[in-house]
């Protein structure tokens, strides 16, 4: 499975643990809109194989309010992976129509879910908490790619292929119309997007972290990787 280089910068900050310890995080400010970049690669045994998470989240601050970038693959057996790619909403989706249409409409984001949909090998992924799923927006890329027996090459293809092709493609988009985003926010819709990017970071911690990472590295380990995260995310534990 693909993974982003860590970012680096002046002020990067970047979390480790002991040499033994299955994971990398690190967390960078790069630019006058960016909140923060947060890439994390987790590595986890288990008795079928190991379970390899890859993460990357682009967070804009609050002088725009342009969706972030999130991408997720988690990657379960070598045929297998789960996908989650998305420009995540910072506003209610039913309250600004014009919302969606400047990040999602005019930009045809939805064009790079169907790439993915069309595999005869992927089938949408359900997340089982409800949050997550109202959180993010209409044209995620939410799927599982399932190989099946021996088709290691199958999914390689996939990966470097019509994956890269589409992470590339939201990725410019992102770019082009989020991140170089200059509207104006003003005070009270500031005031309620700041709570609500802070209410989808802490649940997201709640719901994925706080929930899994103890049973697969022990309370050590994930209670140091959480607390980096909630550093970068800018969280305070519940």
């Amino acid at each position: 499975c693909p993974r982003p280089s860590p970012p680096t910068s002046p002020s990067s900050a970047t979390a480790t643990a002991p040499p033994s310890a299955p994971w990398t995080c690190a967390a960078a400010r790069p630019a006058p809109r960016i909140d923060f970049m947060l890439q994390s690669s987790l590595h986890c045994k288990v008795p079928n194989g190991a379970i390899d998470i890859t993460s990357l989240f682009i967070n804009l601050n609050a002088s725009t309010d342009a969706p972030h970038f999130v991408m997720e693959f988690i990657q379960g057996s070598p045929t297998s992976m789960v996908v989650l790619l998305d420009l995540l909403p910072r506003k209610d989706l039913a309250l600004h129509p014009e919302y969606i249409e400047k990040y999602y409409g005019n930009t045809e984001a939805d064009k790079q879910r169907k790439i993915i949909e069309e595999l005869p090998q992927a089938r949408p992924y359900l997340s089982p908490s409800l949050f997550v799923r109202s959180a993010f927006s209409p044209t995620a890329v939410f799927f599982t790619i399932d190989c099946g027996q021996g088709g290691e090459s199958v999914l390689e293809e996939i990966v470097h292929g019509h994956l890269a092709s589409v992470v590339k493609g939201l990725l410019q988009i992102w770019l082009g119309t989020c991140a170089g985003d200059t509207s104006e926010v003003d005070e009270g819709e500031r005031e309620i997007m700041v709570k609500r990017d802070r209410t989808v970071r802490s649940k997201s911690i709640e719901v994925d972290l706080t929930a899994n990472l103890p049973r697969m590295f022990g309370p050590d380990v994930s209670g140091r990787v959480i607390a980096e995260i909630r550093k970068a995310f800018g969280v305070e534990e519940a």
